[in-house]
């Protein structure tokens, strides 16, 4: 009898071995729903539960990625960006319409593309202007990707940035502020990599009415979509001051010294120029050094990131500079125009009512040219040329730098 049980207990032991776990009868169609609604940077580590759910990520990867890039709002803001190259500083190229489509095999016909971003023919100018046709694979789908997830970060870390002083008022964002925010991030981001990154750099300041295609990021934004990023550049400043050009320091308390964190620079008043200056980095080698940067000191850090941007010290940000020539420019042209504007911030909080928000929301410049007539740009006095000031690592360089 002892022995009849130990053999029905050694089958039943076999029988649990050979039969699936309950997560691995989970039907395909289900884990393809779950898939869709991740993050990028989620994908992978569900891919890492079991070599099933691995496979079905491989084998229907475009698919799961097309799902997700489509719902992101940003996402024609990242595909100029994933595009982006040098030819786009050529006349009447920068952000030049683009017709951006993927297609599952190489054969398919127009009608079995899949399209991210689609524009139409266009009349500016005087000129037909035809979209340039992008076709993606697999692999361009990935790298995209790879740009939602660092805007990820940066949207799941805001609440914490923007409710640094009172983190008991923390909360999650709300989707039309979520969507707000992503896409001042890859505005943010986008004029980054053409100004402030390895592309030919202009010494001079933006001045008002020119054809400088800096202010052409800014002019095709309505005026409540430039203060949005505007607002989102305050929270930038302010974590670059505080968590990325900041190093422990003694500071003296009457009698007592205390550790505190002390702003690079700012027995100089240096502080400000130094920030302005970190303000270059991009947002995905920002997040890199704020993810880092308490590992290491000063002097280690800054060398660090010098290594990594080489034209650091050549100037300072000039976005700042560009959406306050472009409002500018729009006050002068409708003198008629409040002097003053509502709240028009990311966070509801931040924003006034929506019949004071949408009163600016209608001034954009398509074709990212200032509206200005020949007679009224003769009105307008001369403006000096100003050079963009340089740029300021924090480095305490002997002579007083």
């Amino acid at each position: 009898m002892t022995q009849g049980l130990s053999l029905l207990s050694q089958s039943d032991a076999r029988d649990a071995q050979n039969s699936p776990s309950p997560i691995e009868t989970v039907p395909i169609e289900v884990i393809l729903e779950i898939m869709e609604v991740m993050r990028p940077g989620d994908l992978a580590n569900f891919g890492l539960v079991n070599k099933r759910f691995h496979q079905i990520f491989m084998d229907k990867r475009a698919y799961i990625l097309l799902k997700i890039l489509r719902d992101r709002p940003e996402l024609e803001l990242l595909l100029h960006l994933y595009t982006a190259n040098e030819n786009d500083f050529l006349p009447e190229r920068m952000l030049h319409p683009l017709t951006v489509s993927f297609s599952f095999n190489s054969g398919d016909g127009q009608s079995d593309k899949t399209f991210l971003m689609r524009s139409r023919v266009d009349w500016k100018n005087g000129k037909i202007v035809c979209p340039e046709k992008i076709d993606l694979n697999v692999f361009d789908l990935v790298g995209v990707a790879q740009l939602v997830k660092v805007v990820d970060w940066w949207v799941e870390i805001y609440p914490r940035l923007r409710w640094r002083d009172h983190p008991e008022d923390r909360r999650c964002l709300k989707s039309e502020e979520e969507s707000r925010l992503r896409k001042a991030i890859a505005r943010w981001w986008l004029y980054g990599h053409y100004f402030h990154g390895n592309y030919w750099r202009n010494t001079r300041a933006p001045n008002k009415f020119d054809k400088d295609p800096r202010l052409h990021h800014v002019r095709i934004l309505t005026t409540e979509e430039i203060h949005e990023l505007d607002d989102l550049l305050g929270t930038i400043y302010e974590t670059i001051s505080k968590d990325l050009c900041s190093s422990p320091g003694k500071v003296h308390r009457g009698t007592n010294s205390v550790v505190e964190l002390v702003p690079w620079g700012r027995n100089g008043d240096r502080h400000p120029a130094i920030v302005n200056t970190y303000m270059k980095l991009q947002p995905d080698l920002l997040k890199y050094f704020l993810e880092h940067c308490y590992r290491y000191n000063k002097d280690y850090l800054i060398m660090a990131i010098t290594n990594s941007t080489p034209n650091l010290l050549f100037d300072r940000e000039t976005l700042s500079m560009a959406i306050a020539t472009v409002l500018e420019e729009r006050s002068i042209l409708d003198p008629a125009r409040p002097k003053t504007y509502p709240a028009m911030g990311i966070i509801a909080e931040d924003r006034a009512s929506a019949d004071d928000c949408k009163t600016w929301n209608h001034d954009a410049s398509p074709t990212g040219l200032s509206p200005i007539t020949k007679e009224q740009l003769q009105e307008q006095p001369l403006e000096l040329t100003r050079r963009v000031p340089r740029g300021d690592d924090g480095a305490d360089r002997g002579g007083g730098y």
